[in-house]
């Protein structure tokens, strides 16, 4: 079995030399709002980018998951002065109730969310946006690891107020670098000093451009892998949810982690994550990063045998 760790392709890297040396333009905010649907859309330098901006743009305090987002939905907001706050979750999954109660209780003006909780369970993403509507909150997606829903029911802008995402790798849009931000709420990305500071490079914006045409396979061939090995390993948090990494409970996560980069690898890297972990989930468990391969080794061959070895791995 040979794995091989997402990067961005030799499409995109040959897009950025010939940005480099000959100045070729490339427009990706048109592709990001065919995508998204939204109005407006930013190219960033990064999705913690997109982030800042946000903490800088909205007024109030912030709601963010007490698990399964990202780090940045309480690091970034803190350089600001604004106010993050968290509601009770799933092992990551919020309920639209416990939010409805919250949103009444704290007035935050915003929900920050992440379309997979911890990477590895869909996130009522419509029922949640009507949720906040109805307390005039606004719904912020971070869509790093949905762009390009086949399903449309992520990264859509028909949903979500506001949508972000990274698009470095190993992500989705897998451009190396950079991030976007969209949205039909025009005074979220109108053009000042700190949207200027922000803005990605040239060179970002052509592998952007070419790496969004490949987003939806990568999604769909990830959504797939990732549905079989919850399917065919043990225990597994969330198994009916769609997901871009498998997280499986561990009494030693630590040293199943340390036990299978020995036996699992990809191109001399590691596809796993110990937990606790506030971008995973707050419990004992390691994370399998399905999302981390590239989607040609996602083969039925190279699945079957990642979870055998998986299963006589973890615990030994």
């Amino acid at each position: 079995m040979k794995l091989k760790f997402r990067e961005p392709s030799a499409g995109a890297r040959r897009a950025v030399c010939r940005s480099a040396l000959y100045g070729e333009k490339h427009d990706p905010e048109a592709l990001i709002r065919k995508v998204t649907g939204h109005r407006y859309a930013r190219l960033l330098n990064s999705g913690n980018a997109a982030i800042l901006l946000l903490a800088h743009r909205l007024e109030g305090p912030l709601l963010v998951p007490d698990q399964g987002g990202w780090r940045g939905f309480m690091r970034i907001p803190e350089i600001t002065g604004r106010e993050v706050l968290t509601v009770k979750t799933d092992l990551g999954l919020l309920d639209p109730e416990v939010l409805d109660a919250r949103l009444t209780e704290t007035g935050a003006s915003a929900l920050l969310v992440t379309s997979f909780a911890g990477y590895t369970a869909e996130q009522p993403i419509r029922e949640l946006a009507d949720v906040c509507r109805s307390h005039g909150a606004l719904l912020v997606e971070d869509a790093s690891g949905s762009v390009s829903d086949p399903l449309e029911r992520l990264c859509n802008g028909k949903i979500s107020d506001i949508i972000i995402a990274s698009t470095g790798a190993p992500k989705t849009v897998n451009a190396g670098g950079g991030g976007f931000i969209s949205t039909s709420v025009p005074q979220i990305v109108q053009q000042d000093m700190l949207l200027s500071a922000l803005k990605a490079d040239p060179y970002v914006r052509a592998a952007v451009a070419l790496e969004l045409e490949a987003a939806e396979r990568n999604l769909t061939e990830t959504l797939r892998a990732c549905s079989y090995l919850k399917e065919n390993l043990e225990g597994v948090l969330h198994p009916d949810e769609r997901g871009i990494n498998v997280i499986i409970p561990s009494s030693d996560p630590r040293g199943d982690v340390k036990r299978l980069r020995k036996v699992i690898n990809a191109d001399g890297r590691s596809i796993f994550t110990p937990c606790p972990s506030y971008d995973r989930v707050l419990e004992n468990a390691v994370a399998v990063e399905v999302k981390n391969l590239d989607v040609g080794s996602l083969t039925p061959e190279n699945l079957e045998a990642m979870a055998e070895l998986i299963s006589s791995t973890m615990g030994n």
